[in-house]
């Protein structure tokens, strides 16, 4: 679930510490073919129509550049990527956005594939997150801020749809969470839990849904307002009175909810395993280890007045369409199939300083201003230590320059290795006949055994049925199924099918490649997929009991990814779901957008704010407002605030 932005008390209280070819898209482009995200299969298609359409830019190959200079790179197309380049190219900033899949949208890209009785019409699957809230109108989502900033929020065609099934093993029974302030989920509490449950629940949620509650202070604090330096002072301003009157709550909301809880006298123990179950579906994490900011968000998406959820008509397709599409309007390029393989490092006034990027084709792009680096620090911290030379880094009678350059990639490298992570993904993607389905099957569905720890391996498995909200992402005739374990997989069973049998923190390869996809080859690889994907199937069977007959049907689709899947297309260390606290930490302590390299920033869940689709998006619109003087900001901040776009 991806319906959370945080409070941005946490930042304030915690600021004084803290291949060739290559595919583009730009304004200036030509449509070609390009190859498609493939889960270790050898097919491919030659239709990028969805993306081109959705971003009104067209594929070129470009003439080969040796070296090219511009003010601003991004490195890496995910949702925190995408976000602050395309607000860095709204602020007049030349950027580039490199990107080494040759899909765009990180963990969260789509993927095409054909059935061999339909040439014509490919299934389109979403590959990560599908249930969103709070796009489909101007709102204090950071994502739909963005899309407002960058003027294509109008871009995308929603759904809007009022909750999904919860599906409990222990005890057989389903219910469902309906979104609004109606009483029908109250009541489905009561069904399943008992009147006390629903009279507890009612008393929490008035509680924090009160005018000054936990709920309405998360969102006080918009990210526009934030940067990452000392001129933050300036841009929050606007802002003091309400920064003020957030006060103690601000405590609350950057510490574990269990505290929440506690302090409003949540007891319980259906309510608390809920609360168990919603915080890890927002964070991966159970509520003693989720920060209190995002629960509290989140209740006000789910139970306000009128509140339903989003999906984007076109699948997330269109949604990162439009953030391509926003980055292009303004200027700025989209370049994929561009791995990084170093920065350009050096010491400049006694500072170690990032002046740009070295492509694995070893075409260099020179950054004036500064690179954004939104992979997350797991890897970003193997690309800083591939950019200084072994000799520099191991010598201890070298010069001051190679020194400072050393002590900051050595900072950086600590900092990565302290990061604790939550665990991977299994992922079953299925092209399936919906004849004799429930025409009003409901769109998406959580399965767990509420009588066993949320985090325990395999316990949550997510459902998305997208083909309710949008026939068209599928064949006639067919539903689009996606589940998936949801940070709940141990990597660990997964290291001995990599070459040196554990992440060194570096795909080192094109995805779509011979050498990425050599793990699938390995011995026992086959068959530990198939025993762990049984937990996907089981879970898929209780919404539609017939689904293995279904899934071996002529023309229809079944492809299964495990970890080691995840990591190799989303270049995601250890194939996690993102960042974890660190031993006698209750909760994330992550870092702001600067490093100890002085023009090196970075967005993406492993900085502040953290997970989520609106918390990548917030970080890559603080790291692009760092980049620009103090009065560019705020001057963009008063055009979003006069069309309502920006409280």
């Amino acid at each position: 679930m991806d319906t959370y932005p945080v409070s941005w008390a946490g930042f304030l209280l915690s600021f004084s510490s803290s291949p060739p070819p290559y595919t583009s898209f730009s304004s200036s482009t030509q449509e070609r073919k390009i190859q498609t995200f493939s889960w270790e299969m050898k097919q491919s298609i030659t239709n990028a129509k969805q993306l081109v359409q959705a971003n009104h830019a067209l594929l070129s190959t470009p003439k080969d550049i040796e070296e090219e200079e511009v003010e601003v790179v991004v490195i890496g197309s995910g949702f925190g990527g995408l976000s602050c380049a395309a607000m860095s190219a709204k602020y007049g900033r030349k950027t580039i956005c490199v990107e080494a899949h040759d899909t765009a949208g990180g963990v969260a890209h789509p993927f095409s594939r054909y059935s061999k009785n339909d040439s014509k019409v490919p299934f389109q699957f979403d590959s990560g997150p599908s249930l969103i809230s709070g796009l489909s109108s101007k709102s204090t989502n950071p994502l739909r801020q963005v899309l407002d900033a960058i003027d294509t929020a109008d871009d995308v065609q929603w759904y809007k749809y009022n909750g999904w099934m919860v599906h409990d093993y222990a005890d057989g029974k389903s219910f469902k969470l309906t979104t609004g302030d109606d009483g029908t989920f109250e009541k489905a509490i009561e069904e399943k839990a008992g009147r006390e449950a629903r009279e507890e629940f009612e008393r929490f949620r008035d509680v924090m849904l009160a005018s000054g509650g936990l709920t309405e202070v998360s969102g006080y604090i918009p990210p526009f307002a934030l940067r990452g330096d000392v001129f933050v002072a300036r841009s929050l301003l606007g802002y003091l009175f309400k920064f003020l009157t957030i006060g103690t709550k601000g405590l609350l909301l950057t510490g574990p909810f269990t505290l929440t809880m506690e302090k409003y006298q949540l007891t319980n123990p259906f309510l608390m395993k809920w609360f168990d179950y919603l915080a890890f579906a927002l964070s991966g994490l159970d509520a003693a280890h989720t920060q209190a900011a995002p629960v509290s968000y989140t209740m006000g998406d789910l139970h306000r007045k009128g509140r339903m959820l989003d999906y984007p008509k076109g699948g997330m397709d269109s949604l990162i369409g439009a953030l391509v599409k926003g980055l292009v309007k303004h200027g700025g390029e989209l370049r994929l199939n561009s791995r990084v393989e170093q920065l350009i490092l050096e010491e400049t006034n006694g500072k170690a300083c990032c002046k740009g990027v070295v492509l694995s084709d070893g075409t260099i792009i020179k950054a004036t201003k500064g690179v954004v680096c939104n992979a997350p620090l797991w890897n970003m911290a193997r690309i800083v230590s591939d950019s200084v030379p072994d000799e520099t880094l191991s010598s201890s009678s070298s010069s001051s320059s190679s020194s400072i350059l050393h002590a900051a990639v050595a900072d950086i490298k600590k900092q990565a290795h302290e990061m604790e992570m939550t665990g991977s993904f299994m992922h079953l993607h299925l092209g399936i006949p919906k004849e004799g389905i429930p025409s009003d099957i409901e769109m998406h569905h959580s399965v767990l055994n509420f009588d066993v720890d949320i985090e325990q391996e395999q316990n949550l498995v997510i459902i998305s049925i997208p083909t309710v909200a949008d026939p068209s992402l599928a064949p006639e005739g067919y539903h689009i199924v996606h589940a998936y374990t949801a940070a709940s997989e141990n990597f660990k069973d997964w290291d001995r099918f990599l070459e040196q049998k554990e992440d060194s923190g570096k795909v080192g390869a094109s995805p779509n490649s011979r050498t990425a996809r050599e793990y699938s080859t390995q011995e026992g690889y086959e068959q530990l997929k198939t025993e762990k994907a049984e937990a996907l199937w089981k879970a898929v069977e209780f919404i539609i009991p017939d689904i293995r007959e279904r899934a071996a049907a002529e023309g229809s689709i079944s492809i299964v990814g495990t970890p080691l899947t995840h990591r190799r297309y989303n270049q995601r260390f250890r194939g996690t779901y993102g960042p974890a606290p660190s031993p006698g930490n209750d909760v994330w302590n992550l870092p702001g957008c600067t490093t100890p390299i002085q023009g090196l920033l970075t967005c993406g869940d492993t900085c502040f704010p953290g997970i989520g689709l609106p918390g990548v998006a917030a970080s890559g619109t603080i790291a692009a407002n760092t980049l620009v003087d103090v009065e560019t900001q705020l001057k963009l901040m008063r055009t979003l605030k006069s069309n309502g776009a920006l409280q």
